[in-house]
Formats: structure tokens, C-alpha cells, sequence
């Protein structure tokens, strides 16, 4: 989409240095510019700078047919400041009144929308007044001001943010010199015209003079414009030129339009589908298939279309996205969100180390995320992991050992009766942490990462300390890290020294581990790192495996033996 650009609005505000004289005549190039950019994707609904004021209000398309000419060109201009306002009145017969005044008052306009407004807090703020949007507006459309952005945002279907109305306050170099503006995609007017019966009435003033030279109108040459939707009076001297005016923006969607879309978005009839290569269960064979609602079918339907719990089977490198951008989707063991926008319910990893989803949850992903995993998808390898088959098939709970969730419930189980030696992890800190679903470095490297702060970073060093002293009457060599504490008071409590060293090794290997791969090691540690662990477990999700498994193990013999309480 093509986005408003400053640029074009500069040439209608900003005098030339060079050769003024076409500029300051030529004003009615400010309202060619008006016109066009009306027709635009971003429709400009405000504009206030040195020569160009744009003031968009809605009318009530009732009231601009026909359109008054005269009302809409000389009524009182749409003040910035006004809003709605409690009036007070006395006198004529009737004594004292109060009563709720609306900002838009002249004719045309009785009943519509005032949509920008600017007030100042006088005596207290400081600088130019900001840019309200109307909250009728704002509130219809689900959007949201994003300060960063300085627009009022919402969500695509892909979960991105996209700015539908931009806020903009423009300084020139000079330091003196503003050109603030306002703008909007012209999808979401048109809808919220449609829906309210209103159009876009652009009041606008072009004044073409050279302020700083300026003496003053003389010979004005006058000319006047009434035809169909613009209207204009303004005039040409040979200090300047100016117009004066207002043109029409009728909505180009009708409410019926607008259901017809919203039907057509709940049956997917302009929806568009991948095609997958998927296991067919219901037809015990391989095949490619759309994901189309007409391709596939349920349990209870009777066709030789696959059932839509055909899993496809993906290389693991389709998670990488998901895992790299924790602010934009939300993954769990089995599922993945994005913001709202889309979810996927159910995946896993089977033992070969390839994903595999589901058809028919593919089915329910935007055109656009089905494509990302079909650039993974490869012919079935081996079947869906006991997990996914024990509660999706079979539907049943898992009760297989599962060595990253015993570990986070046993950190949920301490937390409900938090000693004071341990930090809370919360969780972001815990969804962070997962297996490698690839077999790179990297991400390996990442995921070590993630589990040594969830899990070493919990423990504190000054409570730890404080125990032992408690329970020895002697300080611990002020040099020893949590790690090394709490090896001291399994000690303490009785565990011969090889049994606190064993019981605490798999976590500080963790730690090690964390500072070499993503420390500030050599990059000989670094690969010596990865070549061990590949050689003595194959892959870097079987080491991680394997790792977690044993802190796992190391945390709870730890949290028994600080606690009164054990974990099961």
C-alpha cells in the first residue's frame, strides 16, 4: 500500500527558494492536490501549517443532498478547538438553562461527526496543543493509540501492527516553523461512513503569500467553482493567491457491501488454501490435499476425503519464526498464537525430530502462514509422537515422563510456598524455555540460555547464605555463587561431599555451559561444546533432553532438602 508521504504535502506548503512567483499563483494546484489524494488508500483529514489549513468533519449524507454550496463555502469554519461543551443561558423569558451543545452547528453539518479536535490547557501546557481524534471514531474501528508510532493502531491477520490513522507533527529545520496533519486508511472511513450515513466534507484554506513580503491584497482577479462535489471561491493577486472551499468524500462501500464481506469471510469464499503432503489416516496412504474446507472432512462424514486430524509433517526449521519473536507469538508445548490474530492448536515433534500439525488446523491459519509451513512440509517420516497420539487419538491425558514440564511444575509447586532463597520465574521467564527443534548451534545455544535462567538465576545468594549460617553457626567463604551455597548445605544437613557434588553438578554443567555457548568463551570452547555433546548424544535436542532431565532430578533433591515440604 502506498503511504502518505510529507513530501507531498510540502510542495503545496512550502514556498520555493527558487522562483516563487509560479508557486505563490499557481494556488489552485493545492486543490488538484486535495482531490487526488482524497482518492487515495491514506486519506489526509488534517492539515494546519503556514498555507494550507484542511479540516475534515463528517456530515449527514442527508444534509448533502443536494449539497448547499453557499453553506458548506461560508459557514463558520470547523474551529479546532471546539468540542462538545456544557452551555449555561439566561435571559429571553425563560430564565436559567444548561444543556449539552454539540461542536458542529451551521447547517450542512447538524448531526455529523466533528473529527479532529485541539485544545489547550491554558496556563499549564507547554508547546502546541495535541491532536484528539474523535473517540467514536477511534472506539468503532478497535484501534489504539501506540505512542512509539504516534498512530492509532490495530492488528492485521498476520499479527503485525498496522497504523490506520497517523498523527503527525512535523518541525522544519528552522526550529520555528510547524505542518502537523493527520491521516487515515481510506478502507476504515469508507466503512465507518457507510455504517454512520455520513461523508467526508474537506474544509480547506490555501493562502499563497510570502508572509515576511507581504503587502496586503489589491487588484484581486476573483474566480468561483460549484460542480459536483467541490466548491470554491478564492482569488489571484500579484502578491499571492488563495482558496477557499470545501469538497465532498462520499464512502465507496455500501453497508450491504460491507455484510456481503463479512459473510464472505465467514464462509471462506475468497479465502485461499495451501496444498499439503499429509499422512490420509482415514485412507491409511500419502497424499497431497488442499486444506480447503471442501478437500477434507470430520469423523462423522461419510466420503473418501481425508479426516482433517491428517497430520502434515514439517523439517523443525518452521518453529524458528515462532521462537525467535516472543513478543509476537506465544508458543506453548502444543500450540502457537499470534496476537489474537491466528492460532495453531495442536503440534509436536515426533522422534524422527520432524513437526507435524494437523490438517485441519492448518485450515484455520491466514493464506499467508500456511504458506510459511508449506515451504517445510515433507513426506511423512515415521508416525505422530506417542503424546500427540495419546491425547488427540486416543484422547486421553499423557503420563509419560517429560523431563522440560516436570521441571517447570516443580518450580509452580515451589512457588506456591515460596521460600525466600528462591526468585519467582514467572511466566515469560518459563514459556521462554523449550527444546531445540532444529539441530542448530544457535538455537541450541538459545535454549540453554533460556533454561539457565529459568532455573540457576531462581536461586539467591544472600538468603542461601543466611541459611547455611543458621544452620552451621559459620559464614561460608564469601567467593561461593548460589550453586556452591547450596552444595554447602546439603553438606551441612548430612549428604556425604561426592553425594552434594553430584546432586548439584547437573546444574552448574548447565551454568558452564550457558557462559560458554553464550558467553564471552573462546570460539575453540564453543565448538568443542557442540562437537561433545552431538558426539554423545547425536543431536543437541537429545543432549538438551538429557540435561534437563538431570537438573530435573538435582532441583527437586534440592528443594527437599531446603524445604519442608518435598515435591512429587
Amino acid at each position: 500500500m502506498a503511504r502518505f508521504k510529507v513530501t507531498s504535502l510540502r510542495a503545496i506548503n512550502d514556498i520555493p527558494l527558487a522562483d516563487p512567483s509560479q508557486w505563490l499563483h499557481g494556488v489552485e494546484d493545492s486543490i488538484r492536490f486535495l482531490v487526488n489524494q482524497a482518492q487515495q488508500e491514506e486519506v489526509l483529514i488534517y492539515a494546519s501549517g503556514a498555507h494550507v489549513l484542511i479540516h475534515g468533519v463528517l456530515a449527514p449524507a442527508a444534509n448533502l443532498n443536494p449539497p448547499d454550496s453557499n453553506d458548506l463555502q461560508h459557514s463558520m469554519f470547523p474551529g479546532q478547538e471546539e468540542g462538545w461543551a456544557i452551555q449555561r443561558v439566561y435571559g429571553g423569558g425563560k430564565g436559567h438553562r444548561m444543556y449539552l451543545e454539540p461542536p458542529l452547528r451551521s447547517k450542512s453539518f447538524v448531526g455529523g461527526e466533528k473529527l479532529i479536535f485541539r485544545r489547550a490547557f491554558e496556563g499549564v501546557q507547554k508547546g502546541r496543543a495535541p491532536i484528539e481524534l474523535s473517540q467514536k471514531l477511534v472506539h468503532s474501528l478497535g484501534i489504539y493509540f501506540v505512542p512509539e508510532r504516534n498512530a492509532y493502531c490495530r492488528l492485521d491477520e498476520r499479527g503485525d501492527i498496522e497504523d490506520v490513522i497517523r498523527v503527525t507533527y512535523f518541525k522544519y529545520d528552522n526550529g520555528e516553523e510547524t505542518l502537523d496533519y493527520v491521516t487515515i486508511l481510506r478502507a476504515d472511513l469508507d466503512k465507518f461512513m457507510a455504517l454512520s450515513g455520513t461523508a467526508l466534507v474537506l474544509r480547506f484554506d490555501f493562502t499563497r503569500v510570502d508572509y515576511g513580503n507581504f503587502p496586503g491584497w489589491g487588484d484581486i482577479k476573483r474566480f468561483n467553482h460549484e460542480e459536483g462535489n467541490l466548491f470554491f471561491h478564492g482569488g489571484v493577486d500579484s502578491p499571492g493567491s488563495y482558496a477557499n472551499g470545501a469538497y465532498i468524500v462520499q464512502p465507496q462501500v455500501t453497508v450491504d457491501q460491507l455484510v456481503q464481506a463479512w459473510k464472505d469471510e465467514e464462509s471462506g469464499a475468497n479465502r485461499k488454501f495451501a496444498t499439503f503432503k499429509i499422512f490420509d489416516r482415514k485412507n491409511n496412504r500419502n497424499v497431497e490435499t488442499s486444506c480447503a474446507p471442501g478437500s477434507i472432512t470430520n469423523y462423522f462424514t461419510k466420503n473418501d476425503l481425508p479426516w482433517e486430524i491428517s497430520p502434515a509433517f514439517f523439517r523443525p526449521e518452521v518453529l524458528t519464526r515462532y521462537k525467535a519473536d516472543p513478543e509476537k507469538y506465544t508458543m506453548d508445548e502444543r500450540s502457537i498464537g499470534c496476537r489474537g490474530a491466528w492460532y495453531l492448536k495442536s503440534y509436536d515433534i515426533n522422534e524422527e525430530g520432524l513437526v507435524h500439525a494437523y490438517i485441519g488446523d492448518l485450515q484455520k491459519l491466514p493464506f499467508e502462514e500456511q504458506l510459511h509451513w508449506l515451504s517445510c512440509n515433507v513426506w511423512p517420516q515415521g508416525e505422530i509422537s506417542a503424546r500427540a497420539y495419546q491425547t488427540d487419538i486416543v484422547g486421553d491425558f499423557h503420563t509419560e515422563y517429560e523431563a522440560l514440564q516436570s521441571l517447570k511444575y516443580a518450580v509452580v509447586q515451589l512457588e506456591k510456598n515460596q521460600p525466600a532463597w528462591w526468585k519467582t520465574r514467572g511466566s515469560a521467564i518459563s514459556d521462554a524455555s523449550r527444546y531445540p527443534a532444529t539441530d542448530s548451534p544457535k538455537e541450541w545455544a538459545d535454549e540453554l540460555l533460556h533454561l539457565d535462567q529459568f532455573l540457576v538465576e531462581g536461586f539467591l545468594l544472600a538468603p542461601l547464605r543466611k541459611i547455611a549460617l543458621d544452620l552451621n553457626g559459620q559464614e561460608i567463604d564469601p567467593s561461593f555463587q548460589p550453586l556452591r551455597v547450596v552444595q554447602e548445605i546439603l553438606l551441612i544437613k548430612g549428604m556425604s561431599e561426592s553425594q552434594a557434588k553430584a546432586v548439584v553438578e547437573p546444574i552448574q554443567r548447565l551454568h558452564g555451559l550457558r557462559s560458554v555457548v553464550r558467553g564471552h568463551a573462546t570460539t575453540d570452547k564453543r565448538q568443542r561444546a557442540e562437537t561433545e555433546a552431538r558426539t554423545a548424544h547425536g543431536t543437541f535436542r537429545a543432549h538438551f533432553t538429557q540435561l534437563t532431565t538431570e537438573c530435573d532430578a538435582s532441583f527437586r533433591t534440592i528443594v527437599n532438602a531446603l524445604t519442608d515440604f518435598s515435591i512429587e
